[in-house]
Formats: C-alpha cells, sequence, structure tokens
C-alpha cells in the first residue's frame, strides 16, 4: 500500500466524479460522499461524509475524500479497489 499511489488514485477519482459523472453538466452537486476501499482477500471498508452544503467542485470533493481515506486509518495491507460515489444529490 503506497499512500502517494492511494491518494494520486483518490484524486483521479475524484475528478471524474467531478466531470466524468457529468454532475457539472447536469447542475447537479453531492451532498455527501461515499469511500468504499476493497482489500486483498475481498474485505471492504466503507464510510460516508456528507459536505457542509452541496458541491461538484473538485477541490471540495477532494478535502471530503482525503477526510474519508484519513478516516480508513490505512497502515498496511494490500488495496485491491476504490470506489467514490457522490451521494443526495441535488440540483
Amino acid at each position: 500500500m503506497d499512500g502517494a499511489g492511494v491518494r494520486a488514485a483518490l484524486l483521479d477519482t475524484v475528478v471524474r466524479l467531478a466531470l466524468l459523472l457529468l454532475l457539472r453538466r447536469r447542475s447537479e452537486a453531492a451532498r455527501a460522499l461515499t469511500v468504499t476501499l476493497r482489500f486483498a482477500g475481498g474485505s471492504t471498508w466503507e464510510k460516508t461524509r456528507r459536505l457542509g452544503e452541496p458541491s461538484h467542485r473538485d477541490d471540495d470533493l477532494g478535502t471530503v475524500a482525503y477526510q474519508l481515506r484519513d478516516a480508513a486509518g490505512l497502515q498496511c495491507g494490500r488495496l485491491t479497489g476504490l470506489t467514490l460515489t457522490g451521494e443526495d444529490l441535488r440540483r
């Protein structure tokens, strides 16, 4: 588990959430984010955190995503998957 690698993957996922899932084009904003981590061996860790206000901005989503990553307390292990989901979408 490479901390810089996890951070880069999370940042890439934040950008995809903000751009590729069309939050901006549909004038939607997420009120919460959920991060799901999958580890070798099949275990998962999932946590949701609400944003202070709805947002589709990369920096707002990134801040919450990094807080969620920190809450996971990653120290060692093999991370095999990372999912970031925008929750409670608002127009």
